[in-house]
């Protein structure tokens, strides 16, 4: 395995390491496929048992109006027809109803907020010039990723949610750090509460971009 390029740190009676590579256009490459998710099931037994009662119970007069609830594009979500869902959404007369977000949201993929980055440094630890071995690296970086790095991501990727709304759909803002979050007993939450600031301008965006179409 070749690198495009390669950097050497050599003292002045050290020779330059001899490399030999036909083409750097020709370099092997390997592609990994990951996917981190919560559980289909667990996702839309979550809808059901915890959204949509606390729309009701937040928003009771609203009953009459469609309310639609944004999910992203991830494979373990369901599509927007989903039977059991749709079904939970009209009972006592609702109409809660799931969208999905546009494609290529801006830093809405969890694998790109951190865990990319976590399996990318702990496999740089374990030098390799083989392409078998570059996969058992980036296998045993995966499988030592701490729960807590992946709880951290997908608390992440609930800031930056509402970064975007404040944004009004942008990102024009500073990756938001959850650091700070962390319990006395060393946990992270399953999940933030947001401001009044963001629901308001959430609000606001909404209601102008109606207005304009």
């Amino acid at each position: 395995m070749y690198k495009a390029s390669s950097r050497y740190y050599l003292t002045a009676d050290e020779s330059l390491p001899y490399r030999t590579c036909p083409n750097k256009r020709y370099i092997g490459k390997v592609m990994f496929l990951a996917a981190i998710a919560r559980p289909r099931k667990i996702y839309v037994q979550m809808l059901k048992d915890k959204v949509f009662p606390a729309i009701r119970k937040k928003w009771p007069g609203r009953k009459t109006r469609v309310i639609r609830v944004q999910q992203d594009n991830a494979g373990p979500h369901f599509e927007e027809d989903h039977g059991e869902v749709i079904a939970a959404g009209q009972e006592r007369g609702w109409k809660i109803k799931m969208v999905c977000q546009p494609p290529r949201s801006p830093m809405c993929n969890i694998l790109d907020l951190g865990i990319f980055n976590c399996i990318q440094s702990a496999q740089y630890r374990q030098p390799t010039n083989q392409i078998d071995g570059l996969i058992d690296a980036v296998q045993t970086a995966f499988n030592s990723i701490k729960y807590q790095t992946i709880e951290k991501c997908f608390l992440t990727l609930q800031k930056v949610m509402a970064c975007i709304i404040i944004d009004e759909g942008g990102n024009n803002f500073k990756l938001p750090r959850v650091g700070k979050l962390i319990s006395g007993h060393g946990e992270f939450p399953t999940s933030l509460t947001t401001t009044s600031t963001v629901v308001e301008n959430g609000y606001k965006a909404l209601t102008s971009q109606i207005l304009n179409q």
